[in-house]
């Protein structure tokens, strides 16, 4: 075994408490011919020194350090973990000492906490592009998701991230684990109903309503089994995996989690990038969701300028009359004559369908008078 250097033996006397106090002094200081993190490991170690002027004089130092020097510091591969972490409250209020701690693979998990705690925006950037990180540290989820800093496609980016993560999850269902002494991580352990609830912007209370699906017995007994097998994966899911799924799913996972009676899963699934005009549709039309995602559908400028959505949304008995009686002056002759005469939809519904049909009627037949 190789003797240490000399430079190594002064910074571990130091460390031990065994250097007196002249070298602890000039070390505080900055007074010895050290590399500048190591120096700044030191005074940061001598904060706790019994004399009060080392403690003050290595409490100066690292406080003098330029803002450019402290970037090199911290970046040096050589650099402590406890200094990485020190300086994480002034990383936070700065990108570059920031990026510096981010990378560096000495960084604790706490220093990555407290960037994400309190860092801004950008700071927040350069923690998401480490995601093995994130999955890794349920906390630093927690963290992100309470920072007011955290914009709306920084907090897309997790839920992405968590929707691949469940996903990678499910299909190493059924494989033989690679080691079986590692613990297995799922969504739920990453995250709580109360973070859950931050990265979907809603109230943790409605991660706790009742969840399932209207008429799945319908998936249960479907002729395709791909189907079949998506519906029976999604009865096991807690309703914060649910809402995940809805968010990014495929065009299966959409058809049946609109159906879920929370209504956090079946809002998302109208949230998910991949849903089309003719699923929208077809959801405007049925019975067996909730009137919340028919208020949801009918509120959507873009969605209800289309003709077919908002036929639909008039002719479903579950559809707020708030919403449907919006659309009823769009309907054509032949779908305000068929509403009139509808016992399923609301009173008001074919009242108001009567009444237009009448209208239109009665200025034709006066045209008609006028021009004969």
């Amino acid at each position: 075994m190789s003797e240490p250097s000399p430079t190594e033996a002064l910074v571990r006397r130091i460390l031990d408490g065994n250097a007196p106090a002249a070298l602890r002094a000039a070390a505080a200081k900055g007074a010895l011919p050290l590399s500048r993190h190591v120096l700044a490991r030191l005074q940061l170690f001598l904060r706790e020194d019994p004399d009060e002027s080392v403690r003050r004089d290595a409490e100066q130092s690292l406080a003098a350090i330029p803002k450019d020097a402290l970037r090199e510091i911290l970046a040096d591969p050589g650099s402590a973990p406890e200094l990485l972490l020190h300086f994480a409250a002034v990383a936070a209020r700065d990108e570059g000492i920031a990026e510096a701690i981010a990378f560096h693979p000495a960084t604790p998990d706490a220093a990555i906490e407290i960037l994400a705690a309190q860092g801004g925006a950008s700071v927040l950037d350069l923690i998401l592009t480490n995601q093995e990180r994130l999955l890794r540290s349920p906390t630093l989820l927690d963290r992100m998701s309470e920072n007011p800093a955290l914009r709306p496609e920084q907090r897309g980016r997790i839920v992405d991230l968590l929707a691949r993560f469940f996903d990678a999850t499910k299909k190493e269902e059924g494989r033989p684990r690679r080691d079986a002494a590692a613990p297995e991580m799922s969504v739920d352990d990453l995250v709580d109903p109360q973070v859950a609830a931050r990265i979907l912007e809603v109230d943790v209370g409605e991660l706790f309503a009742a969840s399932e699906i209207l008429g799945g017995e319908e998936f249960e007994s479907a002729p395709d089994p791909a189907m079949r097998s998506v519906y029976r994966k999604i009865l096991t899911l807690s309703t914060a995996q649910k809402a995940l799924l809805a968010l990014k799913g495929g065009r299966e996972e959409r058809t049946i989690l609109i159906r879920d009676t929370n209504k956090v899963v079946a809002l998302s699934v109208l949230k998910n990038p991949r849903l089309n005009e003719q699923e929208v549709e077809s959801m405007a039309a049925m019975r067996n969701v909730s009137d919340e995602v028919l208020r949801a559908i009918g509120s959507n400028r873009e969605w209800s300028k289309t003709y077919q959505v908002a036929a639909a949304l008039v002719r479903n008995p579950r559809t707020p009359p708030g919403i449907s009686t919006n659309f009823i002056p769009r309907m054509t002759d032949r779908d305000l004559k068929f509403l009139a005469k509808d016992k399923n939809v609301p009173e008001i519904v074919r009242r108001n369908a009567k009444r237009i049909h009448e209208q239109r009627n009665a200025k034709s037949a006066h045209g008609t008078i006028r021009k004969g």
